[in-house]
C-alpha cells in the first residue's frame, strides 16, 4: 500500500511574531532548515513520500522553497486552506486525495524518522502519537487506560506532567465522516482534537502510541532555540567550505559550500554553518548555534546557543547569547544581547521566558547597542548607536 501523508501547513503560527510576521512558522529554521523541512525528510526516511500539503498564510513562500517536492524525495501536491478555520477543515480539504489508511502531521514541528516509524507501525485505525513531558499546560494533554485514549484536555494551562498529543496521526477514511460532524468552537474554528473527542465519546477506539523519537514544538519564539538544539543534534560532521589554518573546530559542525572560516576562529558543535558565509577571523562559536546562507560574523565577535538566518551581518567584538536574529539583518560593532530571565509579553499575556532576544527581518542597529533579556524587536526596525533597548519593539519602528 502506498501510505500518504497530510502534512498541515496552512496557519501562520500568532505566538511566533514577529518571526511570523514575513514567513508562516513551517518555515522557520531550525537546524539550519525550515520545521516543514525536517519533517518531509523524517516521512521520505519512512517510504511516505507521497504528501498533500495544505497551504494557507505566505503559502508562496513554502511552495517556492518545496516547490513538486523531487529535491526532497517526495511528490507533494498542495492545496489551499484559503480561510484559516481550524485542523479539522484543513484535512477535509485533503479527502479526494486519500481513499486508504494516511498520516497526518504539523508542518510546524520537529520530527525525526524514529517517531514517524512508531506511528506507521502502531495498531489500530485512529493513532495518536504522543510524548512524555515534565511540563505540558500548553497542550493537550491525553488520558490512557491500557494504551486507549479516555479523554482530551485542550491545554489545562497549568504547570503539570502528562502525555502530551503530538498533533500527528494515523487514520483510516473514515475520519472524514466524522470530520463533516465536527461542531465549531467557541474560537469559531473546526479543530481535530474536537472530532476525536467526539469519536471518543462515541465509543470509537483510539489508540495512543507513545514516541521514544524527537519530538518538539515552538510555541513561541524563543521555543525555537530548544527545537534548534535538538535539530542539530540530528546532524553530523560535514565540512564542505573552507578552514583556514589556525582556525579551530571541536565536536559535530557542518560548513556549507563556499563559506569560510578564517584564522584564529574558534567553533563548538553542534554548529552549522550555511552556504557562501565568512566568519572571523578570531571569531568564536559555541554550541547549538545554526548561521543560515550568505551571513558574515566578523572578528572578535561571539554566538551561542543562536539562531542567525541568512543574509545577516554581524559587526566586530558583537556578543550574541541565546538569541534569534531573522534575515538580512545588519548588527554594528561591539553590540551585546544579554541573556537572562524576563516577562514578555505575547497577545496580552505575560510569559516567564529565559533567553537573550528576538529580531525579526530586516532589523538594523548601530554600534555599542545594548539588548536587554526578553527583548522582541518587530520587522525592519531601526536602533541607532550607543542605545539600550527593552521590551517589545514595533515593526518599522526608529529608536535613536
Amino acid at each position: 500500500m502506498n501510505l500518504k501523508a497530510v502534512i498541515l501547513a496552512a496557519g501562520e503560527g500568532r505566538r511566533c511574531r514577529p518571526l511570523t510576521q514575513t514567513r508562516s512558522k513551517v518555515m522557520l529554521p531550525v537546524g539550519n532548515r525550515p520545521f516543514m523541512e525536517h519533517v518531509i525528510r523524517a516521512l521520505a526516511a519512512n517510504g511516505v513520500k507521497d504528501l498533500i500539503v495544505v497551504v494557507g498564510y505566505q503559502k508562496e513562500r513554502v511552495m517556492d522553497h518545496f516547490e513538486d517536492g523531487i529535491d526532497f524525495g517526495v511528490q507533494i501536491t498542495y492545496i489551499e486552506q484559503s480561510e484559516l478555520l481550524g485542523t479539522a477543515h484543513a484535512l477535509r480539504r485533503a479527502e479526494p486525495y486519500l481513499k486508504d489508511e494516511f498520516l497526518v502531521v504539523n508542518g510546524d514541528n520537529l520530527v525525526d524518522a524514529r517517531a514517524i516509524k512508531e506511528l506507521i507501525s502502531a495498531k489500530g485505525d485512529n493513532v495518536i502519537l504522543a510524548a512524555l513531558r515534565p511540563h505540558t499546560g500548553d497542550y493537550g494533554v491525553l488520558k490512557v487506560e491500557e494504551q486507549r485514549v479516555t479523554a482530551i484536555i485542550e491545554k489545562p494551562g497549568r504547570p503539570c506532567a502528562g502525555i502530551l498529543n503530538t498533533g500527528a496521526y494515523k487514520f483510516s477514511p473514515a475520519i472524514f465522516e466524522e470530520l463533516s460532524r465536527t461542531p465549531i468552537s467557541l474560537r469559531g474554528s473546526y479543530e481535530l482534537t474536537q472530532t476525536i473527542s467526539q469519536m471518543i465519546n462515541e465509543g470509537n477506539e483510539i489508540i495512543c502510541q507513545t514516541s521514544k523519537g524527537i519530538w518538539s514544538d515552538a510555541i513561541f519564539a524563543w521555543d525555537l532555540l530548544n527545537a534548534n538544539s535538538l535539530a542539530l543534534g540530528m546532524n553530523d560532521s560535514k565540512v564542505r567550505g573552507e578552514v583556514e589554518d589556525g582556525a579551530k573546530i571541536r565536536g559535530p559542525v557542518q560548513i556549507g559550500e563556499g563559506s569560510i572560516i578564517r584564522s584564529g576562529s574558534y567553533l563548538v558543535g553542534p554548529v552549522s554553518i550555511g552556504k557562501d558565509c565568512d566568519i572571523g577571523p578570531n571569531a568564536t562559536i559555541l554550541p547549538s548555534t545554526s548561521v543560515g546562507d550568505s551571513t558574515r560574523i566578523a572578528s572578535h565577535s561571539e554566538i551561542r546557543n543562536s539562531i542567525i538566518m541568512s543574509g545577516v551581518r554581524i559587526g566586530s567584538g558583537t556578543i550574541i547569547s541565546d538569541s534569534v536574529v531573522g534575515e538580512s539583518c545588519t548588527l554594528g560593532d561591539h553590540l551585546v544581547i544579554e541573556s537572562g530571565a524576563s516577562a514578555v509579553e505575547v497577545e496580552e499575556a505575560f510569559y516567564r521566558a529565559d533567553f537573550g532576544a528576538i529580531l525579526a527581518d530586516d532589523v538594523a542597529a548601530g554600534s555599542r547597542v545594548l539588548v536587554s533579556p526578553g527583548t522582541i524587536v518587530g520587522t525592519g526596525v531601526r536602533i541607532g548607536s550607543g542605545t539600550t533597548i527593552r521590551g517589545s519593539i514595533e515593526r518599522d519602528s526608529r529608536v535613536i
